[in-house]
């Protein structure tokens, strides 16, 4: 059990992407640990994601799929994932496969180096103006609400498995993993960051940027404003 891992890998409307994802993620678990979970998350998508997602399933009994009724967001799928993961460790990677597999390597090496090993981008051509623009002004806006001093918020991140099923994750949307981060450093859990190289998408466009997930985000934000500053005392306590 000791150093085990699980990987989470939520994904919708992926099935052009799921298999190399899956393939990657595998590839890197066999060559880093012995005791590994792969748990992909079909958050309701209309297409083949599950099928594929079931199909490798079959064939490693390492991996398993949960399915969503209906699409939910992905931090509904992450956080599902997370109750669902049993081993020490818990890490994701993304259904479109748009993170190195090589920087996957990484992240898994680093476990244990401390509580929290988050990672950063920093070559970000591969991604449209726009959203690097939005991006900077993410991690910006996040470090002057919560007094902090990180690179990055939404990239992957390995953390022990019982500190994270200890916090809430409220967001159901992209910035699940900004707040995991957020609640988990304001908690004084021990962090490191590495770098994580982003691929790029091969198929189909970023599901990223549109209004539901401004809002979201959005939301998540505010949870966070008021679960750290304005937290509700439980009645019967002082």
């Amino acid at each position: 059990m000791k150093n085990s891992v699980t990987i989470i890998i939520p994904a919708y409307r992926e099935e052009n992407n799921i298999e190399a994802a899956i393939d990657n993620v595998l590839r890197v678990l066999r060559a880093s640990t012995q005791e590994y979970e792969v748990i992909v998350v079909d958050d309701g998508s209309p297409d083949q994601t599950g099928d594929f997602a079931r199909f490798k399933a079959q064939i490693d009994p390492n991996i398993r799929v949960a399915v969503n009724a209906a699409n939910e967001g992905f931090g509904y799928s992450f956080a599902r994932g997370v109750k669902m993961a049993t081993k020490e460790y818990i890490t994701v990677f993304p259904g479109d496969n748009d993170m190195s597999a090589l920087s996957l390597k990484d992240l898994l090496e680093a476990r244990g180096t401390a509580d929290l090993v988050i990672s950063y981008m920093e070559k970000t051509n591969k991604r449209s103006f726009f959203r690097r623009l939005v991006s900077k002004t993410f991690v910006l806006i996040m470090n002057l609400l919560f007094g902090l001093k990180l690179k990055y918020y939404n990239g992957s991140f390995i953390c022990r498995a019982s500190l994270l099923k200890s916090i809430p994750i409220k967001s159901t949307g992209l910035a699940a993993l900004a707040e995991c981060i957020v609640r988990l450093l304001k908690q004084g859990v021990s962090y490191r960051a590495v770098y994580f190289e982003h691929t790029g998408r091969r198929h189909e466009k970023s599901k990223a940027f549109n209004l539901k997930s401004f809002k979201s985000v959005s939301k998540t934000i505010w949870i966070l404003c008021q679960d750290i500053y304005f937290p509700i005392k439980k009645k019967g306590t002082v």
